[in-house]
């Protein structure tokens, strides 16, 4: 249509049909002068005498001049027009392109990850500054008072803080403030009347995101969401007149244009926040006239169509703050938590400034690379408040004195990034890729993050220690899997021995032979049939095997032969050629199926090795078919996320433990309960000596040529799963009870964990029995143990020690 008008103007232009009629015009005032020669005459001879060649040139360049005039403001006329129709198109397009993207305005932002909320518990194991590096890491900070959520007080003694509320899949917790004081290392939790209470709840931290190709952290606020501090900070520094203008300052275009020419070059953009969030949403960054053109035109046609709260809070939400790796950090809400790990409405005047201050440099002001940098700018922001009258004197100068508090932003990858791999690996099975890396979901997962923590440092401290007494060792690896023993949420996970996230994480890719640690689920098997208990009798003698065309002649560990030993004596002893003995008992075919009954999915050949522990599983797959047992038939998988909201926090999906198990919780628990007597009278003794109090189920590992070495620790609230070894597969100088062990014992030193219950379930009983006559004890007799056992199974017969004749 526009190409229409331009053409029909154009042929108005050039028509020739205006010509006869001026030639027509002459004819006719020809005629009229020859009609009346008297008064022409008359005027002449009233006029100055003028000769006639001159009256005919004066009157053609009159004429000339007029017409070119005509020609020219008519082809300036039809030359703008032109030019004005693309224009016009153009600021249309401009204009759609602006109101279809801000309207569904949608950023790409990824899924959060989240802990288990911590429930303290009064009467747990706990000291004071246990639990003030814990509000410390969740972002609690310390003050003259706990007032304020998110701030605690101490004193000598105690703990008052005010914690924050939070909503997960389980639903909305209101926030609450307690004081926590500690009686004998127990935790004592009391509201602020001084009202004892049983619980407090310690909401759930942030513990990294998860990404597609677009690697954004971002977290979105609202307008009413936006500190207040915050807006006047940032509009202080970078647009006072945000609420007056159109979208562009005239005079900071005049400024900057009078800059750049006395430069000789373009150093200044005079951009109001408008410009600046259509830059970084719509434009390069490329320095510009002709960009420059499309951002003020862009900027004025946002105006006009959204509000200035509106504009605003995408501003907030848009701005790039920091490079974390691959991973981008836009916004000042993702900024606060990257930089302190405490929400954006938490931070202080001078945290506000720190953070608006990076907007004109985000990596030359990054206060984690640049700290001195960083505090000059910060103060330069404080300044500009100051003279502006938005601090007062002495909160300015107070404000200049705050140390730069920033959280050291590799923690919270090389502390968290195992188990995210962990989330990732099981959300992909429910949740499209991308639908996890754009669609800003909640993930709530079964870490602890006191657990997590603990590991990692028992890990690096033991290996550390481990390759310090024996050169040989360098290099050495290991992986940890900690799960609740009741409900199988995964606490914690740990996959290298390095002090920064790796990249391979051998919890769930080091797939390696188990070793001994294979032979509680044996044993398991035994019971269940009904036929066999903890005082059952099992040969300790060499025999020769043929696998094909080979001898396999197997040897305990200490190379001798025991002879006639009970099965709980067996276990405890890891006694490889009595558990063989047992294996043919029960048939090798018979122990294969167990083994996939509790949860072993990777393929294998049941031969007598595989009874020995040549089955080669990952520590994640370990931890997996122990937590039957550890949990007594209360969960049969591992449990890693929770639950699933969306952005509007509705819940996509909730995660319970399965229950599954193709074991009775009477076998389970007896299964458990010998499992106590390898760290009383075997091969866990060591650990043992460092918790004299705790009782605990534990089971020590190591494969052929001590290239592996496992441990497996069951106390009332954790069960633990330990490996250490070569990534090349060399031979170490370590078994189980001198390697994993003692980072098992690291480990539940920081976490001071729970003995587990003497209660039985229905259908097992606990018998004290003489090891001389394998019959009921009492307790003045000497050589005794105490046994679980099936109901039915136990001994019938009373020992001649039992009565007092």
């Amino acid at each position: 249509m526009p190409s229409i008008v331009v053409i029909t103007i154009l042929a108005a232009m050039t028509d020739p049909k205006p010509k006869p009629q001026r030639r027509a015009t002459t004819k006719s005032s020809a005629s009229s002068s020859k009609a009346a020669p008297k008064k022409t005459t008359q005027k002449r001879k009233s006029k100055k005498r003028t000769s006639p060649s001159r009256r005919s040139k004066t009157f053609s360049l009159a004429g000339f001049c007029k017409q070119l005039m005509l020609r020219f403001t008519k082809w300036c006329f039809v030359v703008g027009l032109i030019l004005s129709i693309p224009f016009a198109l153009w600021v249309w397009w401009l204009d759609h392109e602006v109101v279809a993207s801000f309207s569904g305005q949608k950023w790409h932002v990824p899924s959060e990850v989240y802990s288990a909320p911590i429930v303290l518990k009064s009467g747990d194991p706990w000291v004071k500054k246990d639990l003030e590096v814990l509000l410390t890491q969740a972002g609690y900070r310390f003050g003259r008072n706990s007032q304020e959520v998110g701030w605690a007080a101490r004193s000598q003694t105690k703990i008052s803080a005010h914690l924050r509320p939070y909503k997960d899949h389980t639903g909305a917790h209101k926030s609450e403030r307690r004081i926590f004081s500690f009686n004998n290392g127990r935790l004592i939790i009391q509201t602020v009347s001084g009202q004892s209470v049983e619980s407090a709840i310690l909401e759930p931290q942030l513990i990294g995101h998860l990404y597609g190709g677009n690697t954004e952290g971002r977290e979105i606020l609202t307008y009413e969401q936006i500190p207040q501090e915050l807006i006047t900070t940032l509009l202080a520094v970078e647009d006072r007149a945000f609420f007056h203008h159109f979208g562009i300052s005239i005079n900071g275009i005049a400024r900057a244009v009078w800059v750049n020419f006395v430069e000789g070059e373009r150093r200044q953009g005079g951009s109001t926040l408008t410009q600046q969030l259509i830059k970084n949403m719509y434009l390069s960054s490329e320095r510009t006239y002709t960009r420059k053109l499309k951002e003020v035109i862009m900027a004025i046609l946002l105006e006009r169509r959204f509000s200035k709260e509106d504009i605003l809070a995408a501003y907030v939400n848009e701005i790039y703050l920091a490079q974390f790796g691959s991973k981008a950090i836009h916004g000042f809400a993702a900024a606060s938590k990257h930089f302190f790990g405490r929400p954006i409405n938490e931070l202080n005047i001078a945290e506000y400034a720190l953070l608006v201050g990076m907007v004109k440099g985000p990596s030359l002001y990054n206060p984690n690379r640049n700290p001195e940098r960083a505090k000059v700018r910060r103060d330069v922001v404080l300044s500009l408040l100051h003279e502006q009258n938005v601090l007062s004197s002495k909160l300015y100068e107070r404000a200049k004195k705050i140390p730069l508090r920033v959280v050291d932003e590799q923690k919270s990858r090389s502390l968290f990034g195992d188990y995210l791999d962990l989330v990732s690996f099981q959300l992909s099975k429910d949740f499209d890729k991308d639908m996890l890396a754009t669609e800003n979901l909640k993930i709530y997962t079964g870490l602890n993050v006191r657990a997590q923590e603990a590991a990692v440092k028992a890990m690096q401290r033991q290996v550390a220690l481990l390759e310090k007494q024996d050169r040989k060792l360098k290099g050495l690896q290991g992986a940890i899997v900690v799960t609740d023993t009741q409900n199988g949420q995964v606490k914690a996970i740990v996959g290298s021995s390095s002090s920064v996230y790796s990249g391979f994480n051998r919890a769930l890719g080091a797939v390696r032979p188990i070793g001994s640690l294979v032979k509680p689920p044996l044993y398991m098997m035994a019971i269940s049939t009904g036929r066999f208990t903890w005082l059952s009798s099992l040969n300790d003698e060499r025999k020769r095997y043929k696998v094909g065309k080979d001898i396999w002649q197997p040897e305990n560990y200490d190379k001798q032969v025991h002879g006639t030993v009970p099965m709980y004596l067996a276990l405890a002893k890891s006694y490889n050629l009595a558990t063989l003995d047992l294996a043919e008992k029960l048939g090798f075919d018979r122990l294969g199926e167990g083994l996939r009954q509790l949860g072993v999915e990777r393929p294998f050949t049941m031969r007598p090795a595989v009874a020995l522990g040549s089955l080669e599983l990952s520590p994640f797959e370990v931890a997996r078919i122990y937590q039957p047992i550890a949990s007594m038939g209360q969960s049969s998988q591992l449990g890693i996320v929770a639950g699933v909201l969306n952005a509007q926090g509705d819940v996509l999906k909730e995660f319970s433990s399965k229950k599954d198990v193709p074991f009775t919780d009477a076998v389970l628990a007896t299964t458990l309960d010998g499992m106590t007597k390898v760290s009383s009278v075997g091969t866990a003794r060591r650990a043992q000596s460092h918790f004299p109090n705790l009782r605990f189920a534990a089971k020590t590992g190591t494969t052929n040529e001590q290239r592996d070495s496992w441990f497996v620790g069951i106390t009332g609230d954790y069960s633990t799963t330990i490996w250490l070894g070569d990534d090349e597969n060399k031979p170490l100088s370590i078994t189980g009870g001198t390697g994993a062990q003692k980072v098992w014992i690291d480990l539940m030193t920081q976490l001071n964990p729970k003995s587990l219950s003497l209660n039985l379930p229905k259908g097992t009983r606990r018998v004290q029995v003489s090891l001389d006559e394998l019959a009921i004890a009492a307790d003045r007799c000497e050589n005794k143990e105490t046994l679980s056992f099936l109901v039915g199974t136990e001994p019938q017969a009373k020992t001649s020690c039992l009565w007092p004749f």
